[in-house]
């Protein structure tokens, strides 16, 4: 039965913005299913009202999914989202976890839940710090606009600019890979890594970071990754984005490699 309901969900997911009529060929191919039980699937979903049949034999969303979609709690924002994903990345990881965005051109910490050990970095809620450093920052950086960039580029101190050359080709990675890796580089001892968190949109507005002691983080770089790339992909997921990176592998279908920046 639980069988049953992720492929009925998984039709749902097949229709986005920009393929909103589709075969049965077509969403058999989108949900890697036959076309016997593609069609079982569609048919149910068919004379339940939540897809509709067109004259050319595609199908569409029907208005009964709107109607559903009107219901979903008004107010619950990304904190409420986030924040039991957090407080288990924190348990996996034994390291602080933080959840971020861009307010003002600055990454802006909204929340944090933080190590239990006493040898920590401190990030409090609400403390803003550049983008131009450390992987909270480049990932948030990375999936802003060209033209936010240079401006945010060109109004650093010139002692604080990276080398726009490199700073491009990190930001690139970044956006391939799906997360970004720095070790020292905005504070010395500190290792940090951060993924983003995709909308429905697939655009990117928040990231979530594991940030602690290098002693402790890069032994386990790759195992921390891993659990993050989930955690976000869970987020994601829940506050209906799509997330290249489930299962805790990057885009090509590849365990996170060690890919530090050090300062």
């Amino acid at each position: 039965m639980i069988r049953s309901v992720e492929r009925a969900l998984a039709i749902f997911e097949a229709f986005e913005p920009n393929h909103t009529m589709l075969s049965l060929q077509e969403i058999g191919k989108r949900i890697k299913l036959s076309k016997a039980t593609t069609y079982r699937l569609v048919n149910c979903l068919y004379e339940l009202g939540y897809l509709v049949r067109l004259d050319d034999n595609r199908y569409c969303l029907s208005l009964k999914v709107t109607r559903l979609s009107g219901v979903v709690h008004s107010t619950i924002g990304i904190r409420e989202i986030a924040r039991p994903v957090m407080l288990e990345l924190v348990r996996t990881t034994g390291e602080t976890v933080t959840l971020n965005t861009v307010v003002d051109g600055q990454r802006l910490c909204v929340e944090v839940f933080d190590t239990p050990s006493p040898l920590m970095s401190i990030v409090r809620p609400g403390e803003r710090t550049p983008l131009l450093k450390g992987a909270t920052g480049k990932m948030l950086l990375a999936y802003l606009p060209k033209k936010d960039v240079d401006q945010i580029w060109q109004s650093a101190p010139s002692r604080e600019r990276p080398n726009r050359a490199a700073l491009n080709r990190d930001l690139a990675e970044y956006r391939e890979q799906g997360y970004a890796h720095t070790s020292g580089e905005r504070v010395s001892g500190v290792t940090a890594v951060s993924a983003p968190i995709y909308d429905v949109d697939g655009g990117v507005t928040y990231s979530i970071s594991v940030t602690g002691p290098a002693v402790r983080v890069d032994p386990n770089v790759n195992k921390f990754t891993t659990f993050l790339l989930e955690a976000t992909s869970s987020i994601s997921k829940r506050q209906g984005g799509r997330h290249p990176s489930a299962g805790g592998q990057n885009a090509a279908g590849e365990k996170p490699k060690n890919r530090r920046r050090a300062a």
